[in-house]
């Protein structure tokens, strides 16, 4: 389905790269959107949840009878009420050494995080539901906490006895001759890079309104997810409700970022608890919860090595990535979303490096699970990447842009050294638009100047490559076996207008718009013509979840697809309508005309209305009606490029970096709407600045999240969002009829790198270099004194051993 002549005849692009305002816009900025807190059904009850206050304790009673006798309650349940209907939501991926790992709806007999559901109640209103959670007692004995992932993973107290080795996955792969390219090298570079533990945390928070009819066995829910088909997939799965007789319903959402692409045990609770009470059920979290119990993200431990030349070259990479995945897998991703994509996808990233090592692991802790955010696993292999690289150049005595120019790929297609084909790309390119873009004989000559008046600038770039439009093909090729595969609808009515129907719900990132400029240059109507489902129902069109980067790509295939065969109908029938063959028709600006003949032509809507009313315009063998369901995927995967380059000035006094600039490079293949794509990479970077500059959840000794509101977790606003240039570089996907591909996360994925080396490089004069995120004052201040607080990698044999690879001489991580 990937086989680029497959679309055929050739979209125009009249509409298809135009700054076409956001159709959602005039809907969401005057108010009248509806989110999930917006929905109500008559006769709703409110659930709230009794939260573990431990980290890890046995449950030696739970007392519930004030809060049962408390008038306005209707339901209250604990794991001994559900255990009939279901055991937990169990989680495995398909990527190697992945163990299967077992969510409790609510806690039976140990509870393992702060913050893990203990006890489910209804009442009339959220406040009574809360006032009833104050009364529930609850017995605990504490167990060993553990919280320290590089100790949980070399065994000892046991945070989850499903895994009483501590181990939720383990894998290890080694591509070409790493021993030699260590053993010749002139060069060698090591470090252990932190990013720290952050949140998602979207403006709207997780929630679901639960609809069970009884008297028709079906189910309504309405819910914030990312994923509405898995999750539907799953209260069949798990519950046992009947897919047929199931509708997931997605309303407007306020952000998701990764985090709502799971399935929460709260979102299993409410159908049951509807079913049982026969009665309408809602759960919204409040930010509190959110950060606690909503998923976390991004922290792992990533020792990496380059082996180089003397002339710099990079000859060999081995990477270990150690995640802290939490009390359980999160599903459907688990732990393996992080550890695993930094190992297996990002060691190599846009260079040329022959020969690869690598091991992932991810340790389980008595800590909320960790789950997936933009760019995941990227970020981090990313981080360690591009940082390493600065490390290099700084032992080579050469600037930042020349090390990398010195080992980028440069001729395509290029296989990298795990067997990944990359089709296209303008990674040197985007090196040189930096460069050029920065001024960097300018920045160097003002940098110098500063430090004279006390004034300490950075400058960090950082080059990245992202896997877009999450397929088959994708994960086939990094060795995983996960399917993905989408529909889309496309209707055209009598008149000419159109309707189409996605599979990708929206979280606010423009798929009304962009899907319907990809539909018009398809069908040749005009963009105001078509109106776009954008995934609100599972009753509509199928999706694999709005993840990976993946709308434009296989939601806009989808589209594509089903529009091309709307297409065909409209040229057979105009063709007939004109006297003229089907070759030489033209459909475009709502007409369908002739080549060649500009004046022999009639509109489309009167096209369309033939094929509906008028038998005597169909060719031979004609069956009428407008309206085709296609699904797209790819069996290769597809990649952007680009890179960000940040200037920062340092204040060594208070420790405060605040940014000054950010010059963007982004190659996603030819843009749908610029102006769209220009919003992505301005969210996924400030985000980047967050994780890179100040936000972090901290946990004590005792596994209590300290960091539990907005005033302790700071997340980026506004009045710190830098100015932005951006530059657009165009490499169409051989893989897709428009030559689109994804961009979602590309931001996210290369922003903190590209932080941390603008901190190091202002750093630089005081002899320090910081390896962990966030590079908070503290940190600054302490780096400022020659003090930095992150450990040295572990020696690198007993790493490998610990994965099962052979005890070879590989030489000691040292990091001086």
């Amino acid at each position: 389905m990937d086989n680029p002549h497959y679309f055929s005849p050739p979209i125009t692009r009249n509409v298809i790269g135009k700054r076409v305002p956001r159709t959602e816009d005039a809907r969401l900025l005057t108010g009248r959107g509806k989110y999930l807190n917006d929905v109500n059904v008559d006769g709703q009850l409110h659930a709230c949840f009794v939260r573990s206050p431990a980290a890890h304790a046995q449950i030696n009673g739970i007392d519930t009878s004030a809060a049962s006798e408390m008038p306005g309650v209707h339901l209250v349940w604990t794991a001994a009420d559900i255990e009939e209907y279901c055991a937990g939501i169990e989680a495995q991926y398909t990527a190697e050494g992945c163990e299967a790992m077992t969510m409790p709806l609510l806690a039976k007999d140990v509870v393992r995080y702060v913050g893990e559901p203990v006890v489910l109640i209804v009442a009339e209103s959220r406040a009574v539901a809360e006032d009833a959670c104050d009364l529930v007692g609850l017995d605990l004995e504490q167990l060993e906490v553990v919280l320290d992932p590089r100790q949980s993973i070399q065994g000892g107290p046991v945070a989850n006895g499903e895994r009483p080795d501590n181990v939720g996955i383990r894998g290890r792969a080694t591509f070409g001759d790493v021993d030699e390219a260590f053993s010749n090298a002139a060069h060698v570079v090591s470090a252990l890079y932190h990013p720290g533990r952050v949140a998602a945390a979207p403006m709207e928070t997780r929630g679901c309104l639960a609809d069970y009819e009884w008297t028709e066995d079906r189910l309504k829910l309405w819910v914030s997810t990312q994923m509405p088909h898995y999750v539907k997939m799953c209260l069949s799965l798990f519950l046992g409700f009947d897919e047929s007789r199931s509708e997931i319903i997605s309303p407007d959402t306020g952000g998701g970022f990764g985090q709502k692409a799971h399935v929460f045990p709260e979102e299993m609770l409410m159908p049951l608890a509807s079913k049982h009470l026969k009665a309408p059920v809602k759960w919204v979290e409040d930010r509190r919860e959110n950060l606690l119990a909503g998923s976390h993200a991004h922290e792992q431990f990533v020792t990496i090595q380059y082996a180089a030349n003397a002339e710099g070259r990079i000859t060999g990479v081995r990477t270990h990535a150690l995640v802290d995945g939490g009390a359980y897998h999160m599903p459907p991703q688990t732990m393996a979303v992080e550890c695993w994509a930094t190992a297996a996808v990002t060691p190599t990233g846009v260079y040329d490096i022959p020969a690869a090592e690598y091991v992932y692991e991810g340790a389980v802790t008595n800590k909320c699970p960790m789950g997936a955010f933009r760019g995941v696993g990227y970020t981090a292999g990313t981080l360690a990447r591009e940082c390493l690289m600065d490390d290099l150049a700084r032992q080579m005595k050469v600037s930042p842009f020349e090390i990398r120019r010195q080992n980028v790929v440069r001729e395509f297609p290029w296989t990298n050294p795990q067997g990944v084909v990359y089709e296209e790309g303008s990674f040197l390119e985007v090196i040189n638009a930096l460069e050029e873009m920065v001024d960097y004989p300018a920045f160097l000559l003002r940098q110098e100047e500063a430090r004279k008046n006390g004034k300490y600038l950075g400058l960090g770039i950082s080059v990245f490559v992202e896997s877009s439009g999450e397929s088959t093909g994708m994960m086939q090729a990094h060795g995983a076996t996960d399917v993905f595969h989408d529909t889309a609808t496309v209707k055209m009515d009598s008149t000419g207008s159109v309707t189409v129907t996605s599979g990708l719900n929206s979280q606010g990132q423009g798929h009304q718009t962009t899907l319907a400029q990809v539909a018009a240059d398809v069908l040749g109507i005009p963009f105001e013509s078509i109106s776009v489902d954008a995934g609100t129902s599972t009753k509509g069109a199928y999706g694999s979840g709005t993840i990976g980067s993946r709308a434009a790509v296989i939601a806009g295939g989808c589209v594509n697809r089903a529009a091309h065969a709307i297409r065909e109908k409209l040229v057979a029938v105009a063709a007939n309508m004109l006297e003229s063959s089907e070759e030489d028709v033209v459909l475009e600006e709502g007409f369908a005309s002739v080549i060649g003949a500009p004046e022999s032509r009639v509109s489309i809507a009167d096209v369309a209305m033939a094929v509906y009313w008028d038998s005597s315009k169909w060719p031979a063998g004609f069956e009428p009606g407008l309206e085709f369901t296609k699904a797209w995927d790819t069996s290769r995967p597809m990649f952007s490029n680009g890179g960000h380059a940040l200037i920062v000035e340092l204040d060594p006094v208070t420790g405060f970096v605040t940014v000054e600039k950010v010059y963007s490079v982004e190659d996603c293949g030819v843009m749908i709407n610029p102006t769209i794509v220009e919003g992505q990479i301005r969210g996924g970077v400030i985000q980047g600045i967050g994780a890179g500059l100040f936000e972090q959840l901290v946990y004590d000794k005792s596994g209590n999240l300290s960091t539990t509101s907005f005033l302790d977790y700071q997340t980026p606003t506004m009045d710190i969002s830098p100015p932005f240039e951006i530059r657009h570089l165009e490499t169409p996907s051989k893989m897709t009829a428009s030559g689109v591909k994804g961009m979602g996360e590309s931001g996210l994925i290369a922003a903190p790198a590209a932080v941390l080396n603008a901190v190091n490089d202002a750093l630089s004069p005081f002899g320090s270099v910081l390896y962990e995120l966030p590079a908070t004052p503290e940190k600054i201040i302490r780096a400022t004194k020659g003090i930095v607080d992150l450990e040295g990698p572990q020696d690198w044999t007993e790493l490998w051993g610990r994965a099962g690879v052979p005890a070879l001489d590989r030489g000691a991580m040292d990091l001086e």
